[in-house]
């Protein structure tokens, strides 16, 4: 609480200390050059408001600051620009190092909701079930959607599950579609890690075709490769029956090696009548490679491989999401929109480089281990209208749901008398994994916004949802500003909310080995809640976790160039769920998820935006922003899950991430040459190692992108993150053949261990 109360002081001295100025004649975004107005249309279905007089915190990143960060990943582009947004890299543990989680003021990966033109996204179909942030989640794999066919992004900080359903808890994220106002455009960037690997080339092409009455349709296609990189340790196990300890390093650690092909396309077309109909369709395809732990001769206790081997687990992931609608303005007014959302991400495992210890010299070396599946249809009808100074919107919303696990080739799991299964390092889905499950459920929604007067505002919502596997939830959410000076407004927002259990998280099933220091190979199921030995553990059905929310905040504009905001926020969570400890049972170890705990989480959100005109003519602006957020356990509910004494599974929730984060952003403009800077700070966090805490301290980073427009159309660049090569602090020796050797680094690390990177890129608009 010391950094909040620290934040909210610095916001006073700011606001006493800065003169008050009418900025009815011009705004902000308009002084800082941007190319379009930071405005958004989430968080109210009134219509979109301008990031500074929304009535909810909002964050808006434009199209000209994605292209001055540099940045290729849309990750990347988050992480650089909103604080409190966190999205680590970790190595060496399967599915999580292809598909790594992202969370917003430290809450899960699946609280998140995202949306692309205002439709939701489907999530992945990957189950974080690994020593990872979101373990025992699914969120939306947000590196699917090409960040050159993006025109602004727009990050609701607020609870929103009574306007937008379930998983809004931790707040929005809308990702807006270029229309056809482009120019269209080839881009390139190349680079590498300083201290080894990384070596990456992306290249996209942006092409707007433009329709009769201003329709357009717009193609974007984007190619990212990228090597591997190592920053193992000295792998400290025996590696010979003899015993003789290990001197050299045989897991690396790192990125994983990646290639990713990248389809947008965005359409409007204009009828008579002020009828629109609109698409838009992403597709990606990646297939990346990472390792497991390198099995010692002494592990692998086979001829096969006399100098062990490292296992390759290889994912291919396909991921598209189609959106089709109609949507018309009538006489009066009001208008309607239909629309139909088809997503889907499928999810396939390969093992190279392997063996099945079972099969001893006769097994196969490379395997096929199976796949997951997540389906979503969305279909909407929204309508709305207004009554005076009362605006209305009412909709209903039809979801179905889909779910898969695809057994592997027997190989991949065959298993011997002692249970020891499967491809070394990824065992396949087994015929008894196997699922095709479904779900629909539906909602209708009132959204209210009313001017009492000219200086305040009020937006209220509720929104009754059923689903065909656990039930029926009414939300309802209740916002107000109110403009007390022409350059001060206060607002504030209290909802309800919910997230409803995914179906990975009620049906995901699958058996994994782990490794420990001495190269001991253990087999650990995971069990769905239904599961009868789940139950008899103490496991029951899902129910949705359920959320409080309220925020409170003022936006002060002290003049023509420089704004202020300062929100504070609670959020309570019931039943979140999670995956329980590794309970012994027979030879293996076996787990499942359950609504586990409850927790608390509040915080400060703090920004501040100055733009300086210079007698150049030349501009700079700076944009600060400071995020403060800490989850507290406030009970548990499942005890014989061994989550309530749990000191890891406690601490991933309470301190595995960073509860503060700052950033300080440059942008010096004076054409041709453009300079944008970006430093970052991240607060400490704690690590879990045999029942210990670990402190990992606070790390600095900062980002350089130096452009040149060598002519109107075309502009070269070099840059780099991370540039001063800064490392997370390293595990102490904590007695482990893996974990502090080599593994030298925290998974939970927020801008991974790769160090510098410095890159080339070039656009050419034509």
């Amino acid at each position: 609480m010391k950094n909040i109360s620290l934040s909210l002081l610095v916001f006073s001295l700011t606001f006493t200390s800065l003169s008050a100025e009418d900025l009815s004649q011009s705004s902000l975004e308009d002084l800082m050059g941007m190319e379009s107005e930071a405005k958004a249309e989430v968080g109210s279905r009134s219509g979109s408001r301008d990031f500074l007089n929304s009535i909810v915190p909002i964050d808006v990143i434009t199209q000209g600051q994605i292209k001055k960060s540099g940045q290729k990943k849309l990750t990347q582009i988050l992480s650089y620009y909103i604080p409190g947004f966190n999205s680590p890299t970790p190595s060496i543990k399967d599915g999580s190092d292809h598909v790594p989680a992202s969370t917003l003021r430290g809450l899960n990966p699946d609280q998140v909701l995202v949306l692309i033109n205002g439709k939701r996204l489907h999530r992945s179909a990957l189950l974080h079930v690994n020593d990872t942030i979101g373990r025992g989640t699914s969120g939306v794999n947000l590196n699917t959607i090409a960040v050159a066919s993006i025109d602004h992004i727009e990050i609701l900080r607020d609870g929103a599950a009574a306007q937008y359903g379930s998983d809004a808890i931790a707040g929005v994220i809308n990702i807006i579609l270029k229309n056809g106002d482009y120019a269209n455009a080839v881009s390139s960037k190349i680079g590498a890690n300083l201290d080894g690997g990384g070596e990456s080339v992306q290249a996209d092409i942006f092409y707007s075709i433009p329709l009769e009455y201003d329709g357009y349709v717009n193609i974007t296609a984007d190619v990212q490769t990228q090597n591997k990189t190592d920053r193992a340790g000295i792998d400290a196990r025996d590696q010979y029956t003899a015993g003789v300890a290990g001197t050299t390093k045989t897991t690396p650690l790192g990125q994983p090696e990646a290639t990713n092909t990248l389809l947008v396309l965005n359409s409007k077309a204009y009828y008579e009548n002020d009828i629109t109909v609109y698409m838009a369709a992403l597709v990606n395809y990646q297939d990346s490679k990472n390792n497991a732990y390198f099995r010692t001769p002494k592990d692998a206790n086979s001829s096969l491989y006399p100098n062990g081997f490292l296992p390759i687990i290889q994912t291919k992931m396909l991921d598209y999401s189609l959106t089709g609608g109609i949507t018309q303005t009538l006489n009066d007014g009001s208008s309607w929109d239909l629309s139909q959302t088809l997503g889907s991400n499928d999810f396939h495992y390969y093992v190279n480089n392997s063996m099945n210890y079972s099969m001893g010299t006769s097994s196969p070396t490379s395997f096929d281990a199976g796949g997951l599946s997540n389906l979503q249809s969305v279909t909407n009808l929204d309508y709305k209208m207004q009554i005076a100074a009362l605006k209305v919107a009412v909709g209903v919303e039809y979801k179905y749901e889909n779910y898969k696990i695809v057994a592997g080739e027997r190989a991949s799991y065959a298993q011997d008398s002692n249970k020891t299964a499967g491809s070394q390092g990824f065992p396949g889905f087994q015929p008894e994994n196997e699922v095709d499950t479904s779900r629909n459920n539906y909602s209708v929604y009132l959204d209210l916004n009313y001017n009492f007067t000219e200086k305040l505002l009020f937006d209220g919502a509720v929104r009754f949802e059923d689903y065909s596997d656990f039930g029926s939830t009414t939300n309802y959410k209740l916002a107000f500003s109110y403009q007390l000076h022409p350059t001060l407004m206060l607002r504030a927002s209290g909802s309800t909310g919910f997230k409803a259990p995914t179906l990975s998280q009620s049906h995901f099933t699958a058996s994994a080995t782990t490794v420990d220091s001495t190269g001991a190979v253990t087999s650990t199921k995971t069990l769905s809640p239904s599961d009868p030995i789940a139950i008899s553990l103490g496991a029951k059905p899902l129910k949705p976790e359920l959320s409080e929310h309220f925020t409170t905040g003022l936006v002060y504009k002290a003049r023509e160039n420089l704004s202020m905001s300062s929100d504070y926020f609670y959020t309570k969570i019931k039943d979140r769920i999670m995956l329980s400890t590794d309970i012994a049972q027979g030879t293996g170890k076996v787990r499942y998820l359950t609504n586990a705990v409850n927790t608390q989480t509040q915080g400060v959100d703090v920004r501040v935006d100055y733009v300086y005109a210079l007698e150049s003519g030349a501009n700079l602006s700076f944009n600060g922003a400071f995020s403060y957020a800490k989850t507290e356990v406030l009970s548990f509910n499942d005890t014989a899950s061994g989550l309530a004494t749990s000191v890891e599974e406690k601490n991933r929730i309470e301190n595995a991430q960073p509860k503060d984060n700052l950033k300080l952003l440059f942008d010096y403009d004076f054409q041709p040459i453009n300079v944008a800077l970006n430093v970052n700070r991240y607060g400490a966090f704690k690590d879990v190692y045999n029942n210990r805490t670990y402190d990992f301290k606070a790390q600095w980073s900062s980002d350089l992108d130096i452009s040149y427009a060598v002519s109107k159309k075309l502009t070269c660049a070099i840059g780099g993150t991370n540039i001063f090569n800064s490392y997370p602090s390293k595990w102490p020796d904590v007695g482990s053949g893996t974990t502090g050797s080599i593994v030298p680094y925290s998974s939970y690390s927020p801008i991974g261990y790769s160090g510098a990177y410095y890159y080339i890129r070039a656009i050419y608009e034509f």
